[in-house]
């Protein structure tokens, strides 16, 4: 491929690979990104990544020429605002203001520069906050109007900050700041408050946040398990509460699938950490220390991560300081990629590689960070350009991407498309019975009702040709009845010792094509060691699989059956003739290609009406059978025709070249009345 050609794609356009191999980045030492504006897919990840500066073409407002380079500030504060219509980057010593979309549009007042931490309002979209160049005041800027206002000054200090890693507190109305290098203390913006003082006394400190709970932590650079050591935890009083870790790292907080508040941790100087657990993403949960090792990394790989305000996830940026060749044995799995890890450690999304490279000492650290929504995620990268281009060494640009536009994928379930709908959905869902309505942010689209009376009735109306109910286990859940089409098929217990919430709790993929009614009544019974016999219902999964010996799939070459239990309605195909095609036709949104990853699978190209979108190595140490191989979901409507031909080349390690092709499942092209 000659150096400067691009896939360019519409922005939008989303794919994703979640296995754990070592995945080497096409074509490291010749490709260049398109031009600022553009979208380009991933060659390995299949991701539409959208570039959205030039720092080179952009002036420098505060000096003479071009910005020496375009980035984000930092992974644990968002750019975005809170309805993702702007965003903020550096430009070197000061800030801009960009559309949602990645298109400049103003830079910050003059007083604002790459130091004075601009935080944007959870309120109002307009409004950020910042420190002013050599202040001890904190203003606001209204980026419609351009008016900026101080809203206080600390006259008792010289200078405030947030040290540069904390964000505004969840609930809008709160920020941990730090006086003077010397005392930490809650300001209130609502009663222009501010709170107690923790006195630092001369220790040195790294950084210091404000967790979804108004707490306040701070990390301590010296290592060890007493006080003053380690990331510790205050209430907003600066009052101690409790040690979070023995070592501080890069970090940020959040709250776990069931809202409890976490910490989500770098364990790298950690010096007692569990086997299994080095150089690992911690969760820590804020009530009472408890940690689970999350996902681990290479040692020859650093992190930076970025938590959203609740949605399940977290976003894992890794670079790798020692700058490894694309080579197989040097390259290791998850190297200078961008991730999206389920907080429970369940599914790691890998969406691309960022290809920056260490040309610098910190702005070529891609430090990807999301919006409170977890929607979009934007990161910076260097490319390579200084090796590739000639460029200076501290260039960089920033990137974009639609993490919406990704297709769903759910823990313990194969599948990897499906049409949600959710309980209150008036199209598909009819109720008999007393139910209850619930509201919590940790529900698929933030509601659930629940009953307990014998008999109550909920009924799902959907087309496709598999179904889950989606629905919450805990300590007081009961158990229900499930049928489909008026036939009895399951009798389901949804007591679990922990709350679970969106747990799929029923599931058949064994559906003819048409339209099909599941019903889930109450029994009014329970477990032994329930305390109650609630039922939840919070959404439902309808599911299209077409499998690979439908007429819709056509073949050349020469392809052999493989009959398995283990395949997606007992049949597979699968070939290693070089050239060897399959072609699906299909309408709708999204599609995913559904195989059998094995030590002796090969490499694939993978196509969408005619163009290349990607090279797929299929290779796995262990089989998987049903295997998610590869997505892409954001398409225009209309007919499409999804492509994997065999290319005849294999990774180091596998053993041969089979590519198997089991099924391909679709979004239809839209929701409402089935």
């Amino acid at each position: 491929m000659p150096f400067a050609l691009w896939l360019l794609a519409p922005h939008g356009a989303f794919a994703y690979l979640n296995d754990r191999e070592a995945r080497i980045p096409v074509n490291y030492f010749t490709l260049v990104p398109p031009a600022a504006g553009q979208s380009y897919l991933d060659p390995v990840f299949g991701t539409s990544i959208r570039r959205i500066s030039d720092a080179l073409n952009q002036p420098n407002s505060r000096n003479v020429g071009s910005v020496p380079f375009i980035a984000t500030e930092y992974s644990t504060m968002s750019p975005f605002n809170v309805d993702d219509s702007r965003l903020l980057l550096v430009h070197h010593s000061y800030f801009a203001v960009y559309d949602g979309e990645g298109r400049y549009q103003k830079d910050l007042p003059m007083d604002a520069t790459a130091s004075s931490e601009p935080r944007w309002s959870r309120r109002d979209p307009n409004l950020l906050y910042y420190i002013p160049v050599y202040g001890n005041s904190l203003k606001s800027y209204d980026a419609a109007s351009g008016v900026s206002s101080v809203v206080h000054t600390f006259a008792e200090y010289s200078r405030i900050s947030g040290r540069g890693e904390s964000d505004i507190c969840f609930d809008g109305d709160h920020f941990v700041l730090v006086g003077d290098d010397r005392d930490v203390f809650v300001y209130e913006l609502s009663t222009d408050t501010k709170g107690p003082l923790l006195d630092i006394g001369g220790r040195a400190f790294d950084q210091v946040m404000i967790a979804p709970d108004d707490n306040v932590l701070v990390g301590w650079l010296q290592t060890g398990t007493g006080r003053y050591n380690g990331v510790e935890l205050y209430d907003h009083n600066m009052n101690f509460l409790r040690q979070l870790t023995p070592a501080t790292g890069h970090m940020d907080v959040g709250r776990d699938i069931d809202g409890q508040p976490v910490l989500l941790w770098v364990n790298a100087a950690d010096p007692q950490p569990p086997p299994g657990c080095q150089n690992s993403v911690v969760k820590v949960r804020l009530a009472d220390a408890q940690r689970t090792c999350v996902l681990s990394l290479d040692w020859g790989l650093a992190v930076h991560i970025s938590v959203p305000d609740g949605n399940g996830w977290f976003f894992v940026s890794t670079y790798a300081p020692g700058d490894p060749a694309p080579l197989p044995g040097q390259w290791r799995p998850y190297a200078d990629e961008v991730l999206q890890v389920r907080l429970d450690g369940s599914e790691v999304r890998r969406l691309a590689h960022h290809r920056s490279r260490p040309f610098n000492d910190y702005s070529y650290m891609p430090r990807a960070a999301v919006s409170h929504d977890g929607r979009r995620l934007v990161f910076s990268s260097n490319y390579g350009l200084q090796s590739l281009l000639g460029y200076a060494s501290y260039y960089s640009d920033a990137y974009l991407m639609d993490v919406a536009a990704t297709s769903a994928s759910y823990p313990g379930s194969p599948s990897a498309l499906s049409e949600r709908y959710e309980q209150d959905d008036g199209f598909v869902m009819s109720y008999s019975g007393p139910w209850y309505g619930n509201q919590a942010f940790v529900e698929s689209g933030g509601s659930a009702v629940l009953g307990m009376d014998a008999g109550a009735r909920g009924t799902f109306s959907f087309s496709g040709n598999g179904v889950r109910w989606i629905g919450l286990r805990d300590p007081w859940s009961g158990i229900a009845r499930v049928s489909v089409d008026g036939q009895l098929r399951s009798t389901v217990d949804t007591y679990a010792s922990s709350t679970q919430p969106q747990s799929v709790l029923f599931s058949a993929s064994d559906l003819g094509a048409g339209s099909h009614t599941l019903d889930i009544e109450v029994t009014g019974t329970r477990n032994l060691l329930s305390g109650g016999s609630w039922v939840w219902l919070d959404a439902f999964d309808a599911v299209v699989r077409t499998e690979q010996d439908d007429p819709a799939a056509s073949y050349s070459g020469t392809w052999y059956p493989n009959l398995d239990a283990s395949n997606s309605g007992n049949t597979a195909a699968l070939t290693f003739e070089p050239g060897a095609r399959v072609s699906f036709r299909f309408s709708g949104r999204a599609v995913s290609w559904i195989g059998h990853p094995n030590n002796w699978s090969g490499i694939a190209a993978v196509y969408l009406d005619g163009t290349l979108r990607a090279e797929i190595d299929t290779y796995a140490a262990v089989d998987q059978a049903q295997a998610v191989i590869y997505t892409l979901s954001g398409l225009p409507p209309g007919e499409h025709t999804l492509t994997v031909e065999v290319t005849g080349r294999r990774h180091p390690l596998s053993l041969g070249t089979w590519v198997w092709v089991d099924a391909f499942e679709t979004l239809p092209e839209a929701s409402g009345t089935p």
